[in-house]
């Protein structure tokens, strides 16, 4: 279901990346590999790609579908890219999909990450930006204010989806951790899920912040049962009669070793 309503999200990495056969490529927060997969197809034959996650879970699912699809350009590594030792410029890009905004440490992250990449190397990843601009995360989080009222008020720079939200923000942490020619432009994508509106809004209530809420505030399933229906119809509206087709605003950050 992830992979499917983020696959233009990860079309866009790709192509920002533009990546080239027989380079050697970094994927951080890889999940179960699908932009580790198609990272490797397209510096085949000769480049490499070594993606890395924290989960064991979500790396065990990786390797499986990494050898059913026959790519034998891929390792994969198990740790923290904030501290587990990723080699002295072993890559020529790192890429990465949603999977930096989770360091307890972001400046010694991006610093351990740096020295892993060879000098005039790049690294190009795509993070949420503002809440506001973003109906997946703000439309079923309103919901769930609605039924089970506002939770307290957290670190907007903590750890998680939202954190590097604040363009100003990431760019003070990436150059404090050696890199340069940082940029951050905008871009639009139109996320994809799988499914009708009623699929939609019972994955959307499940995972990202009406989860947390609900959690959180010790909501019933009753309450889940609201949220769920004020979700279905908020998202009628990305209904194209050909999917549902929700836009999203990121942020693509790139810059240089």
């Amino acid at each position: 279901m992830l992979d499917t309503l983020m696959q233009p999200v990860l079309d866009r990495l790709l192509t920002e990346s533009a990546l080239k056969p027989g380079t050697r490529i970094l994927d951080i927060g890889c999940g179960t590999g699908a932009s580790t997969m198609a990272a490797a197809r397209l510096v085949a034959p000769d480049g490499h790609v070594t993606g890395a996650d924290i989960s064991d879970i979500m790396l065990a699912l990786a390797r499986e579908r990494t050898d059913a699809a026959g790519l034998e350009n891929v390792t994969y590594l198990e740790g923290d890219a904030q501290t587990f030792p990723l080699g002295e410029t072993a890559f020529d890009t790192v890429i990465s999909r949603f999977g930096v905004m989770f360091f307890d440490d972001p400046v010694a992250a991006f610093r351990n990450i740096a020295r892993a990449v060879r000098p005039g190397g790049r690294m190009v990843f795509l993070a949420w930006g503002a809440l506001a601009d973003n109906p997946w995360f703000a439309l079923p989080r309103q919901a769930a204010v609605d039924v089970l009222g506002t939770p307290p008020p957290v670190d907007p720079r903590a750890p998680g989806p939202m954190a590097f939200s604040d363009k100003d923000y990431v760019a003070g942490i990436l150059r404090d951790a050696g890199w340069r020619d940082v940029d951050i432009p905008d871009v639009s994508v139109e996320l994809t899920p799988r499914g009708g509106v009623s699929d939609v809004a019972a994955f959307a209530t499940q995972v990202g912040p009406a989860s947390r809420i609900i959690k959180d505030l010790g909501g019933t399933a009753d309450d889940a049962a609201k949220i769920e229906t004020r979700v279905t119809k908020a998202m009628t509206r990305f209904d194209t009669g050909a999917g549902i087709r929700v836009p999203a605003t990121l942020n693509l950050v790139r810059a240089m070793r």
